[in-house]
């Protein structure tokens, strides 16, 4: 394989003669992602005048570098700043970490490996089902988190414990729980634009959905755990998450503004140990969202989550809007990157810390301009609002909102044409490079559709089998 030395003798040649700074180098070379023989070029359109130009340029780094069919080149409008190419690194520090830490669950990846049949009949253009609901049941939140889009949109019901917390009435829930499954929903995940573990009837609603076998799971803060039910949850629940992102008491409350930590991981604790005497298969894990305020935090939750008898620990870079309003480090993840693979050594055979290093280390770029996932994921609000991503629950609302469970069934929906309306309008409107998060939940799905989504389906079943044959048993959607 060329080295990243070898490209960049050559780039610099190029940098030389025509493109003067547009290719930036700082220390390695960043404008560059070399991952195992995929050679990904990220310039700056600082001064290329004209689409012409841009061609000349992508023609003459074509000429220059072997195997140009596995080699992309992708321009970016304006300068490139340090954030824009974190993902630049040689990413053998990759292959490393992939080889070192058994991704028990392929958390840092999609699940596509495990429907083939649904991506080829995309693939043939058929109205598929979405795999699987990231589903709210209630809008509000008992936390007010410096990284949560309800927050930083100024939706109601968010840090307090008001009267304007709004929950979707209980049979609507039920409902879209018996309509997805019927049309060929794989998963649900309670998980979404508030807690939902503040709805009156929570217990009430996951134990229907062990009622009718379907593949129900949780994300929570935590806080409202009831132990007198703990049998319930993990007799319900495929998998629960505590969204915990601080290893100390003052980060706790600086991150989640609210004075809960000791409570949140009695929880935890009284959940594993209940998970034991009960011999489920329920898996419990941490997930932590990195920001600027919490980096040094990472290691020392990795060891409470141990303490506390989870599963796992899973490290994820936090999800920013698409004009950086939360400052997400980005840059900074790279310089943290002794701190991951630190807090990777409390892994062992029962307890697993899960870094998604493919996110840590590409910045929130995404080599691809349009989204596909949203047929493979879909995202339903607190309020029974229908989305094709939670990144729409309010901003451009009215473009993207395709119907509400409260007022029609969600296969009423799904079979509407409003539905697949909005599903082209995502597709042909919607560049996810400047009108979408960075990390978002679409992220590895449209990686593997847009790389991959036109291969021959006998091909792509003998690329991936190794991930075809390692399926684990849930997490996310299978």
């Amino acid at each position: 394989m060329i080295s990243e030395i070898q490209i960049a003798e050559k780039l610099s040649l190029i940098k030389e003669k025509d493109l003067k700074d547009n290719i930036v180098n700082s220390g390695r070379v960043q404008g560059i992602n070399i991952y195992k023989e995929n050679i990904n070029i990220l310039i700056a359109k600082k001064s290329i005048e004209s689409d012409t130009d841009i061609s000349m340029v992508k023609k003459e780094i074509l000429n220059l570098l072997p195997n140009p069919e596995k080699i992309s080149i992708d321009i970016k409008e304006g300068e490139l700043k340090k954030s824009d190419v974190t993902h630049l690194l040689n990413m053998s520090d990759l292959d490393k970490n992939e080889k070192k830490v058994n991704d028990k669950w392929n958390m840092d990846s999609h699940k596509l490996f495990w429907h083939l049949d649904r991506v080829e009949a995309w693939q043939r253009g058929e109205k598929v089902a979405p795999l699987h609901l990231d589903m709210g049941i209630s809008s509000g939140c008992n936390m007010a988190c410096t990284f949560c889009y309800g927050v930083i949109q100024n939706r109601d019901g968010f840090g307090t414990n008001s009267k304007k917390i709004f929950h979707t009435p209980t049979e609507a829930v039920k409902q879209t729980f018996k309509d997805a499954k019927e049309i060929g929903v794989k998963s649900i995940a309670l998980i979404g634009e508030g807690e939902n573990t503040l709805h009156p009837d929570f217990y009430e609603i996951i134990n229907y959905g062990r009622e009718i076998d379907l593949d129900l799971s949780l994300a929570t803060n935590g806080i409202r755990i009831d132990h007198k039910k703990l049998d319930v949850i993990l007799n319900s629940l495929k998998w629960i998450r505590f969204n915990i992102s601080a290893g100390t008491k003052e980060t706790f409350q600086k991150i989640h503004r609210v004075n809960q930590m000791d409570r949140v991981l009695g929880n935890a604790k009284a959940l594993a140990e209940m998970k034991k005497k009960l011999n489920s298969k329920c898996v419990i894990g941490f997930k932590m969202v990195v920001t600027k305020e919490n980096m040094n935090d990472i290691v020392p939750l990795s060891k409470l989550g141990k303490e506390c008898g989870v599963d796992y620990f899973v490290v994820k870079p936090c999800s920013d809007t698409f004009d950086n309003r939360l400052d997400s480090p980005k840059g900074e993840y790279i310089e943290a990157l002794d701190i991951f693979k630190e807090a990777e050594q409390y892994s062992n055979e029962n307890y697993t810390v899960n870094v998604k290093w493919k996110k840590v280390l590409n910045g929130g770029w995404k080599d691809y301009n349009s989204c596909h996932g949203t047929q493979f994921i879909l995202g339903l609000s607190g309020r029974g609002d229908v989305f094709p991503c939670g990144h729409w629950f309010q901003e451009r609302r009215d473009e993207f909102l395709m119907g509400n469970i409260i007022e029609k069934s969600f296969k009423e929906i799904w079979e509407s044409d409003r539905y697949w309306e909005v599903q082209e309008k995502i597709r042909k409107e919607v560049n996810v490079n400047k009108h979408c998060e960075s990390n978002c939940r679409q992220h590895y799905i449209n990686r593997f559709l847009f790389h991959e989504g036109k291969t021959n389906m006998e091909k792509i079943k003998k690329d991936y089998k190794k991930h075809i044959d390692r399926k684990p048993d849930h997490i996310n959607f299978i």
